[in-house]
């Protein structure tokens, strides 16, 4: 009887304590930089397996309390690993493959063991292509100095810190809101005559391209962050 409560008390500390530490430590240390992004994913990653090792074993002894943790933190990390096992293990991506804004102010904040900001060219576009073909440039019906204060209104409402701010070209450093990785997206607006709209002439024509600083695949996040400010540029 002691050996048995001995075992339950040792699997319920792992499963309360030890399991939701390890994730917690290692996001809070890599979004507050104390260690390499590679080694907080690492506690996530022993926390994952560990929850795998710990969750029959609970499940097995009837001890629903100590399963409870484990469950959590799985479906927690199901959508990352379906996206990690369905999606392109790309982080680069931009509404214009063949001339895609540069990251010019980008790269002076980049450190040694960061990702170029050269685009990657063709072998990425066609990934790109494959996965989001509906990625697009956004032609909006105004002349670029009100498409310019559109796009700074929205950059500031999402909270993104501005780093560059020319007549055609805007750049913002963005932080994910789990680990604090920090990426980099590029604004490009281009003046494109049209002679059917009587009011103006001139419309802009609107490209965007963000980027990851570190890790090989983006699970998506740039794609996504594009279409959802350009959807919110177009209704602004």
């Amino acid at each position: 009887m002691e050996t048995l409560f001995t075992y339950r008390w040792i699997l319920g500390s792992l499963s309360c304590v030890l399991l939701p530490l390890l994730g917690i430590v290692g996001v809070a240390g890599t979004r507050w930089h104390w260690w390499p992004y590679t080694l907080g994913l690492m506690l996530v990653v022993a926390a994952m397996g560990l929850a795998l090792l710990l969750l029959p074993l609970a499940l097995w002894h009837r001890q629903w309390l100590a399963a409870l943790p484990p469950v959590i933190l799985l479906l927690l990390l199901f959508p990352f690993i379906l996206r990690g096992l369905t999606l392109p293990a790309i982080h680069d991506i931009s509404t214009d493959t063949e001339q895609p804004p540069p990251l010019t102010a980008a790269a002076r904040l980049r450190g040694p063991g960061d990702h170029s900001t050269d685009y990657a060219g063709e072998a990425l576009a066609r990934q790109q292509a494959a996965t989001w073909s509906t990625l697009a440039p956004l032609t909006l019906p105004y002349p670029p100095e009100q498409v310019h204060r559109q796009v700074l209104a929205l950059i500031a409402k999402r909270g993104w810190i501005l780093i560059a701010n020319s007549e055609r070209q805007l750049e913002a450093v963005v932080s994910s809101r789990l680990f604090g990785f920090r990426d980099d997206v590029a604004i490009r607006l281009t003046p494109v005559e049209n002679e059917s709209d009587i009011h103006t002439g001139v419309h802009t024509r609107v490209d965007m391209r963000s980027a990851s600083r570190v890790g090989k695949s983006d699970l998506g996040a740039n794609a996504e962050r594009i279409r959802a400010f350009l959807v919110d540029l177009e209704r602004h």
